[in-house]
């Protein structure tokens, strides 16, 4: 799976009139975006480059500076209707479609991650392992078909693991490097405090076990105690080759799965986005979930995006979120 790229695209503008504010419009961006912006502001302007949420922008360059001191980009409500993310005039010349996020130095927001988060690449193991992130739903939502069954479950805010069993030994890794064995470390503490992965990738050396790493990690705790971290696998490859959602669970039904949030249900967009909101699932949570992962029953792969598994965060999350 190749991991998203962060992307600032210039797209064209029509404004739709804010229910609850006459200086206000509502711009709709990909069709699963809308954005509020003031509507003096874009008198006779047709493109701008969209900015999505939990991106960080230069304060000190003139098109941020009345963002200063609030560089990353958030979900609001403006009068009642939810604003995700920024728009702004599309640089002179550019073109719709074209990724201005370099131009305008904007960059991906990256909580930080405590205890030792090192990668070592003596640790690396062989084959095809790659890196694991999704793009946005709201991004690519015309990939799903109307009605087309899809597997729904609860994207987990944490830090993004992978383990496997090569060469004789265990390997521990997180989205985007390998860890050298350290109990201090927060990918082998968790994994040490959860046997079953390692049995399992022991007995299956060509597989991979793909999840996130949570609890005292980041901002939603979901009932963690101090110090405590956990494991919720939500991915199965196998060589090259991603396990169906509910073969994985037949193969693996003693992992500690992510919460289903549904199963073989007819894509619907609007109910898609409205299952991002609401209670996480995890046992002893008590509080909001950060969003939801979408995946076909069968997997498939895209010519622009690669494999077709896309993810939806909470607008509460994002609205509430701290870092």
């Amino acid at each position: 799976m190749e991991k998203s790229t962060h992307k600032v695209e210039v797209v064209r503008v029509t404004l739709e009139p804010h229910p609850n504010a006459d200086s206000l419009s509502v711009v709709r961006v990909f069709g699963g975006y809308t954005v509020c912006v003031r509507t003096d502001d874009w008198t006779g302007i047709e493109l701008g480059a969209y900015i999505p949420p939990d991106s960080v922008v230069d304060s000190t360059r003139p098109e941020f500076g009345f963002l200063a001191g609030h560089e990353r980009i958030r979900v609001k409500r403006l009068r009642g209707v939810v604003s995700m993310g920024l728009l702004i005039p599309a640089p002179k010349g550019a073109q719709p479609g074209e990724n201005v996020a370099e131009f305008l130095g904007v960059s991906h927001y990256e909580p930080p991650l405590p205890l030792n988060a090192r990668g070592d690449e003596e640790s690396a193991p062989p084959g095809f392992r790659p890196s694991y992130d999704v793009d946005s739903l709201r991004r690519f939502v015309h990939l799903f078909a109307e009605g087309e069954p899809v597997w729904i479950t609860e994207k987990i805010h944490g830090a993004n693991a992978r383990f496997c069993h090569a060469e004789g030994r265990m390997r521990a890794g997180s989205r985007g490097t390998w860890k050298k064995h350290d109990k201090n470390n927060l990918w082998w503490r968790a994994l040490e405090d959860c046997p079953e992965i390692a049995d399992f990738c022991e007995r299956n050396p060509e597989l991979t076990v793909y999840g996130e790493v949570y609890g005292s990690v980041q901002s939603l705790k979901y009932g963690a105690k101090p110090g405590e971290v956990r494991i919720a696998v939500f991915d199965i490859l196998n060589c090259t080759d991603w396990v169906n959602a509910e073969a994985a669970l037949d193969l693996a039904p003693e992992l500690p799965w992510v919460p289903r949030v549904a199963a073989n249900m007819p894509f619907d967009a609007d109910r898609v986005f409205a299952l991002a909101e609401g209670a996480s699932l995890i046992p002893g949570a008590d509080h909001l979930r950060e969003g939801i992962v979408v995946k076909p029953m069968e997997e498939r792969t895209d010519l622009d995006i690669g494999r077709v598994c896309l993810k939806v965060v909470s607008n509460a999350f994002l609205e509430k979120d701290k870092g």
